[in-house]
């Protein structure tokens, strides 16, 4: 299957319209053209957030793809209320996507992870079309640890040892988040590349920080029961 572009199967006719479902509170903010053709806006529209080229394993399956997430334009409501937004193209051959055999399954990930009051990015939309799916969430504040260059660090004064410390900075508070996450039964792998920080340039501080990327994430139902009964009594 080719991620590419979205391409309508065969038995599909052409005048289909993709099913685009939204979360309470965002009706406002979805764009007519977003409505209208969900794949071809996120193609049109979206800019790549990775660089590089696609990957394929050695089944001639996709590992990864830069062009698979992208920022949208920022939408904004009939009171002129911006909104930032994310898309990602679902890759169903990926992770437990593909094991669960469920296209929103990282979509439905989210969901729970937020209901758990565990940080991730706000659920704004879903859609799909034959076997393409895509799904949108709000943009999190902060800068992608591979987009820290683009901060012009060493520009603002950042010496060696103040680059390494906010690394340090960044994993103290990536392995506190990753001990919550999995007292709450949510597993997942804890890379640096994975998540977004918001950074107090001046202060040279990790103010906050917000995992992505939740394709490859297992449930352990019983400890996610425990928790839910935890945040109850608490």
């Amino acid at each position: 299957m080719s991620f590419e572009q979205p391409k309508i199967e065969s038995g599909i006719k052409k005048e289909s319209k993709a099913k685009v479902e939204i979360e309470d509170g965002y009706e406002q903010f979805i764009p007519v053209e977003f409505r209208n053709d969900p794949f071809g806006y996120f193609e049109r529209e979206g800019r790549n957030i990775k660089s590089g080229e696609i990957k394929y394993d050695e089944n001639g399956r996709i590992t990864e793809d830069p062009t698979a997430v992208k920022d949208l334009p920022p939408w904004q409501d009939q009171n002129g209320k911006l909104l930032e937004v994310v898309a990602r193209r679902v890759n169903i051959e990926k992770g437990e996507i593909k094991k669960s055999g469920d296209p929103f399954y990282e979509y439905k990930i989210i969901k729970l992870v937020r209901s758990l009051g565990l940080p991730a990015a706000r659920p704004i939309a879903r859609a799909e079309l034959g076997r393409n799916y895509l799904i949108v969430m709000e943009k999190i504040k902060g800068v992608r640890w591979s987009e820290k260059d683009k901060l012009n660090l060493r520009e603002r004064g950042y010496s060696d040892e103040d680059i390494e410390d906010l690394k340090r900075q960044a994993q103290e508070r990536m392995e506190k988040l990753r001990q919550r996450f999995e007292a709450a039964g949510i597993e997942r792998g804890w890379k640096l590349k994975d998540m977004v920080f918001d950074i107090d340039i001046e202060r040279r501080r990790i103010i906050n920080i917000i995992p992505t990327d939740w394709e490859r994430t297992k449930i352990n139902q019983e400890r996610v029961q425990k928790y839910r009964k935890k945040l109850q009594i608490d």
